[in-house]
């Protein structure tokens, strides 16, 4: 299940970052895996699998059978506020709200990656089989729970485009080969025909859920990646918009090589693991294309990604700016970034180097899982399935199966 990988023309200054952080590494005490890493992935695996693979997500605080019975459930404001409080807080408020764990089908996507790369095959295909009885309408995936942007609410179960478009990767990579075609027929049909937006110019993009434009470019990349697949398999008719799609973000890259969330005002920030995020899936579709013209706006944002995201303690801030909480994801997303587009030689001492850096400031031994965010000496160690457990789960496999 390897990566299909070609190596972004690296800019001098990119390669200087490259060698400044390769010596970094050779100076330190993580030049090598340290011993841990396959402990730690043991302890994290059995826990998840233990659970089920079922659990608690930062999102699901609309779940909630308490809130769904108060009077102001149905306003969005009320709605943000609860899902914030849930989010935010160090507290666990979810058994005295009554919100029930839930399956992600992100969880078992990632999950049957990485038994893939273990070598686990019946659990592989044990996850798959659950990953494909999850789909839903358009016959596509969604979240099990109901959420509620600034812009949009999307009911419980309404597929879109994140979890479509990693389950589909899964599908693609660890399924049998002709179930698979039909299902990335499938989800090519959903993005291509449910998810089509258009800018105010006429240009074309892929929304984040059907019947709503709003413009979020990893999940436009994702949406380019599922088409880009359905195309390489055969289905040419889909070429164009993933052409279009992928364009339409790289056009919106910053002159210092990186990108906004989105294009509505409250989405102009830049964080860790979406620019992470466009660079995978960036790179995944210059692979499926074989579009050349990609390197160099991959290699300028991985030159910023670089710059803002990795520092040489390993530490990965959660803006660019350096504020916000340490984030598991963040760490996670960048070894699994830096795999996709990076030679291997250097993504081997940043991985090391990262996930040194995820275990010594987020490892909770005493609970065998890693906790979600730590502010300054504050820890916040509810542990979530899809956002934390699965995540460290798949990127110490990757890190072990090199």
């Amino acid at each position: 299940m390897a990566d299909l990988v070609l190596e972004p023309m690296m800019s001098e200054t990119l390669q200087d970052i490259v060698e400044h952080m390769s010596l970094v590494e050779q100076t330190s005490h993580a030049s090598t895996a340290p011993d841990y890493f396959g402990d730690v992935y043991r302890r994290v695996a059995s826990t998840l699998e233990a659970a089920d693979f079922s659990g608690a997500d930062p999102f699901d605080g609309l779940n909630s059978r308490i809130f769904a019975k108060l009077p102001f459930s149905s306003l969005p404001i009320a709605r943000l506020a609860w899902l914030q409080l849930f989010k935010k807080s160090p507290y666990d408020f979810r058994a005295l709200a009554k919100v029930p764990s839930s399956t992600n089908p992100v969880t078992l996507a990632l999950a049957a990656r990485t038994y893939a790369l273990t070598g686990e095959r019946e659990k592989m295909r044990g996850a798959i089989e659950r990953l494909i009885r999850m789909r839903g309408g358009h016959r596509a995936w969604g979240y099990p729970f109901p959420w509620q942007a600034k812009a949009f609410y999307v009911a419980r179960g309404v597929p879109n485009v994140i979890a479509t478009a990693y389950a589909v990767r899964a599908v693609s990579d660890c399924g049998a080969s002709d179930e698979s075609q039909r299902i990335i027929t499938d989800a090519a049909a959903f993005v291509g025909t449910e998810l089509v937006c258009r800018s105010a110019n006429g240009a074309r993009y892929v929304g984040y859920v059907p019947q709503s434009a709003t413009m979020v470019h990893n999940a436009n990349l994702w949406g380019a990646y599922v088409l880009a697949l359905a195309a390489s398999r055969g289905d040419r008719s889909w070429r164009s918009l993933a052409d279009a799609a992928i364009d339409y973000t790289v056009r919106a890259q910053n002159s210092d090589g990186s990108w906004e969330y989105g294009e509505a005002k409250h989405h102009r920030w830049i964080d860790g693991f979406h620019t992470g995020y466009v660079l995978e899936a960036l790179q995944l579709c210059r692979n499926l294309l074989q579009r050349t013209d990609l390197a160099e706006p991959i290699a300028r944002g991985t030159e910023f990604y670089l710059k803002s995201f990795l520092h040489d303690d390993g530490v990965v801030p959660y803006y660019a700016d350096g504020r916000g909480p340490l984030d598991v994801n963040n760490f996670a997303q960048l070894v699994v970034t830096l795999k996709c587009v990076l030679p291997t030689p250097d993504w081997v001492a940043l991985a090391d180097r990262t996930l040194a850096a995820a275990i010594r400031e987020l490892w909770r031994p005493e609970m065998d899982a890693f906790a979600y965010q730590r502010r300054g000496r504050h820890i916040n160690r509810i542990v979530y399935a899809r956002w934390t457990q699965i995540w460290m789960m798949y990127v110490l496999s990757l890190r072990l199966a090199h």
